[in-house]
């Protein structure tokens, strides 16, 4: 590993830590400007207006399509995953493309490793936190259609957490998608994943904010 390529991946895994750290606060101080702390308050809103007004029909239509979405995402993770452990231990060689389009960082083969195992190892983080999402979900769906008058104030508390569980770990999961970008990246060398980490948190800003 060269001088270079050890500053774009500090330098990227500042900029992607910085960023989260930034959301974190923003959600905590701000919710109402974040998708994030919106989308938290609105899922809880809509558990309790489900469980007060008996809407079962749009509750199970409307946990069954997060649930979908959830096991596709899922179903993609570990394919992704899996496509990149056969590249790993089925290719003798580097690809000439990835020395191409490598114009600053280092041609290692102990480094084109660590590079796939880091993109496996975001795409099994995605595929867990996917899988728990649908665990979560598929309580939500049973204990949110408990007939009103056995549920009790914190029965409905416990519905929301669950829900509110269930939304993070799928929004983390699909934030170990975003960053299997840039790593991706990477595999052509620390410039690309150096532009891939600046590009991503760019977007990732415009997509995060609500104002």
């Amino acid at each position: 590993m060269n001088r270079f390529e050890l500053v774009a991946i500090l330098l990227s895994a500042a900029l992607l830590g910085g960023y989260y750290l930034w959301l974190a606060i923003e959600v905590r101080r701000n919710p109402l400007r974040t998708v994030i702390g919106y989308s938290a308050i609105k899922r809880r809103e809509w558990v309790r207006s489900v469980m007060t007004d008996r809407r079962d029909i749009l509750a199970v239509q409307t946990l069954r399509n997060w649930t979908m979405a959830s096991s596709f995402l899922a179903t993609t993770a570990i394919l992704l995953a899996s496509g990149a452990l056969h590249f790993l231990t089925n290719i003798p060689q580097q690809p000439q493309l990835l020395h191409e389009l490598n114009f600053l960082g280092s041609v290692n083969p102990t480094l084109l490793t660590a590079k796939l195992f880091a993109i496996v190892a975001a795409l099994l983080v995605a595929f867990f936190n996917f899988a728990v999402a649908i665990r979560y979900y598929n309580h939500v769906s049973i204990e949110i259609n408990v007939p009103q008058p056995q549920q009790s104030a914190g029965d409905l508390a416990i519905v929301q957490r669950m829900m509110d569980r269930g939304g993070h770990h799928y929004t983390f999961g699909m934030r170990c998608f975003y960053l299997a970008v840039p790593l991706a990246l990477w595999l052509f060398g620390a410039l690309w994943l150096l532009l891939g980490s600046v590009i991503l948190c760019t977007a990732l800003y415009a997509m995060d904010r609500l104002d």
